[in-house]
C-alpha cells in the first residue's frame, strides 16, 4: 500500500527559478567576470550546489558558491513563490492520509524558510536538506533518509521531482518517479523515463488511490 509522498521542493513546490537565475548570473558576473546562460543554469537544477561550481571553476568554486549564497538568502523572500495547484495537491493528499517529506539539495533551515512563508510547512513530516546525509542527489541516499524518518519503505512511496537528479535518485533507490512537467525545464529527463508525468501538481490525486497501491 502507498503511504509516504517524497516532493523535490525548487522547481517543484516552489517556484524559484527566478531567483536562482539571478543568483548564477550574479556570482559569474562577480567572481568569474563572465555571463551564464539561462540554459546553461537550468542544466544544473536539482544538483548540490558544490558539484555545480566545480564543474565551472574548481579553483574558485568556494568563492562562486559565497557569492551565490549570499545574493539567494538576500532576494530569497521576494523571487519565490509556490506553484499553482501545490496547496490544494499537499492539502488533498494530507486528507487522504499521506504522509510527506521533502527530498531537497538545499539546506534545511532555508528550505524551511520557504515553506513557512507560504504556510505549507505544516504538511511535512520532514524535511531532508543537504546537511542531512554525505551523499547527495542523484544518490539514493537523501530518499532513504526521507523514508527512515518516515517509516516507509520505497515500495510504499512515490516521489515527485523536476530534475533529471531526482528521476535517478528515485530510479536508485526504487521508488516510482512521477515528473513534475509544472517545473522549469519540461525537457529536463533527456533519454530517462517517469513513471507518471504530471501536468499539473493537482494530477497527483488521480495518480494515487484513495487507499491501495498502484505500482
Amino acid at each position: 500500500m502507498l503511504r509516504a509522498v517524497l516532493w523535490d521542493l525548487d522547481g517543484t513546490i516552489l517556484d524559484t527559478t527566478e531567483l536562482i537565475l539571478s543568483s548564477y548570473r550574479h556570482a559569474f558576473a562577480k567572481i568569474l567576470r563572465r555571463e551564464i546562460s539561462d540554459d546553461s543554469a537550468l542544466a544544473n537544477f536539482g544538483e548540490p550546489l558544490a558539484n555545480v561550481m566545480s564543474k565551472y571553476s574548481i579553483e574558485r568554486a568556494e568563492e562562486l558558491m559565497q557569492c551565490y549564497r549570499e545574493h539567494n538568502h538576500k532576494h530569497h523572500d521576494k523571487q519565490i513563490r509556490p506553484f499553482a495547484g501545490i496547496h490544494d495537491a499537499l492539502a488533498n493528499l494530507a486528507r487522504r492520509g499521506y504522509r510527506q517529506a521533502v527530498v531537497t539539495s538545499k539546506t534545511e533551515w532555508l528550505s524551511l524558510q520557504g515553506l513557512k512563508l507560504f504556510g505549507l510547512d505544516g504538511f511535512f513530516e520532514e524535511v531532508v536538506g543537504f546537511e542531512s546525509t554525505s551523499e547527495h542527489k542523484p544518490s539514493s541516499a537523501p530518499a532513504l533518509e526521507a523514508l527512515k524518518r518516515l517509516g516507509f519503505a520505497p515500495e510504499q512511496s512515490v516521489f515527485v521531482g523536476d530534475s533529471l537528479a531526482d528521476c535517478l535518485c528515485a530510479k536508485s533507490a526504487k521508488i516510482p518517479f512521477l515528473f513534475a512537467e509544472w517545473g522549469p525545464n519540461p525537457c529536463a529527463l533527456g533519454d530517462e523515463r517517469a513513471d507518471f508525468y504530471l501536468k499539473d501538481p493537482r494530477d497527483i490525486l488521480h495518480v494515487l488511490p484513495e487507499k491501495g497501491a498502484i505500482f
